[in-house]
């Protein structure tokens, strides 16, 4: 048995070394573990597959941390959503451009898209009050809007605000985000999740860490400084006696006692692999066991000699690659049966147009999401993989022709198998009830505990604040 913690912190990302710097300025002895090996990339092993944009760093994070004193920058602030379809459908901060390149598609859209905008954001800055923190809502009119949302899905809402294809194209990628079809009730809260988050001091912005997620990752370690750090120990079990956790067992043996645990992994993982049989209940257990998650987001990263002609032309684009609202719930439902869809859709930026840190000079870097896919389809992902790259290098051939002759080499990362599958009531309770468990001690401080999944930090500094109340009670 090694020296004892006060608490320990499984999973040295970004979320970890958040909540562990909270905890360490608080005095506590703070441990954060690795969270074990990430799926591998198949493909170039070399190529940056983390993050590639922000879209919900929690503002008291950044400030409260000092961050920004420690090195963060932003190389971009606020990356404009663009449709790329038959045209390019540019709809950022500027909302009267955006009317305007509606307006060339539908008529309608472009003069109704202010007033959509404007009464989003404003029910979004008022939901902040329940997803950034433990308050309510004030009014009866902000508890009857958030009621429809939950009982709405994606496709009825971008349906009822807008007549033009391209249009709900474009948005619908973020409602992909939950691994919830666009068809299911309750979808369309994603929308105005997104558009509560804040980057940069802007609403609903879409950001880019200067240096990429790897320099983020090195500012975040050095605010930390003051917890111990073993990124390579890798968590095998969780130590409990009379229903609590008093530690962690490492795959190499060790047990290191502490009187906290706070993890970053999913609430699946947590429960099912890492704590021992039987100990969240046979209910939860069971209802854990049934819900494995069937749909996920894949990544791919392609390393290019030349910048594609969209990149040139919009360099500070956020790109959505999809044909139709239709075809996202089609993709769904292909996934969730484990096959490949027939048609994609991606979210994909090119962060090398504006930062050229993050590349040896004249190659460039394309980062795409790719929402949905299977989680474990019926040939495997290392036989399905090359019919994946196929249609993608397809898609972007299309959208710049020559796109092909300049590739390089390519990763790509497929979704997670052991994350929780969807379930969008999360974003309807309060954090305490998303960071507990039913394991004393034990909280969620990452995903997991976030209403909708993103990196945030926002769970991190909430569960870092539920452990420091733990930790003292016991100590009063």
């Amino acid at each position: 048995m090694s020296e004892v913690r006060d608490a320990i912190v499984i999973g040295a990302g970004p979320e970890g070394l958040i909540a562990a710097t909270y905890l360490a300025a608080a005095g506590v002895k703070t441990l954060v573990l690795g969270a074990g090996a990430a799926t591998p990339p198949l493909g170039d092993p070399t190529l940056p597959t983390g993050a590639s944009v922000l879209e919900a760093l929690d503002p008291r994070v950044i400030k409260e941390l000092k961050l920004t004193r420690l090195g963060l920058k932003f190389a971009a602030r606020d990356l404009t959503l663009t449709g790329l379809g038959t045209k390019p459908l540019p709809l950022g901060r500027d909302v009267r451009a955006a009317a305007r390149a509606l307006a060339a598609v539908s008529a309608q859209d472009g003069r109704h898209y202010a007033a959509f905008r404007r009464g989003l954001y404003a029910l979004a800055r008022a939901l902040r009050a329940i997803w950034w923190d433990e308050g309510t809502l004030a009014e009866k009119s902000q508890i009857e809007a958030l009621r429809r949302l939950a009982a709405t899905s994606a496709e009825a809402f971008l349906d009822a605000a807008f007549e033009s294809e391209p249009a709900k194209a474009a948005l619908a990628f973020d409602a992909l985000s939950s691994g919830a079809s666009p068809a299911n009730a309750g979808t369309a809260l994603i929308f105005a999740w997104r558009a509560a988050q804040e980057m940069c001091g802007l609403q609903g912005a879409v950001a880019v860490p200067k240096g990429g997620f790897a320099a983020l990752l090195r500012i975040l370690s050095e605010a930390a400084a003051g917890a111990e750090i073993k990124a390579e120990a890798v968590v095998s079990r969780l130590l409990l006696a009379d229903g609590a956790v008093w530690g962690v067992k490492l795959a190499t043996g060790e047990e290191i006692a502490a009187r906290a645990v706070l993890s970053t992994l999913s609430r699946r993982r947590t429960l099912l692999t890492l704590a021992p049989a039987g100990a969240t209940g046979l209910a939860a257990s069971l209802d854990l066991t049934r819900h494995a998650p069937a749909v996920g987001e894949g990544r791919l990263v392609y390393a290019l000699d030349g910048l594609p002609g969209f990149a040139a032309a919009a360099p500070t684009a956020r790109f959505v690659m999809v044909e139709r609202l239709e075809a996202c719930i089609a993709a769904h439902a292909a996934a969730r049966a484990g096959r490949l869809p027939d048609e994609l859709a991606l979210e994909f930026v090119v962060p090398t147009a504006f930062d050229s840190t993050l590349a040896p000079q004249g190659r460039h870097i394309l980062s795409a999401r790719i929402r949905p896919l299977p989680v474990a389809p019926q040939q495997g992902w290392q036989a399905l993989a090359g019919a994946l790259m196929e249609k993608t290098l397809a898609l972007f051939e299309r959208a710049a022709p020559g796109f092909g002759r300049n590739v390089v080499t390519h990763a790509f990362v497929p979704p997670r198998a052991d994350g929780d599958a969807p379930d969008l009531r999360r974003a309807l309770v309060s954090w305490r009830e998303r960071i507990t468990t039913p394991i004393a001690g034990l909280y969620l401080c990452g995903e997991a505990a976030e209403p909708i999944p993103a990196l945030s930090g926002r769970a991190a500094r909430l569960a870092a604040g539920i452990a420091l109340a733990q930790l003292k009670g016991a100590s009063a």
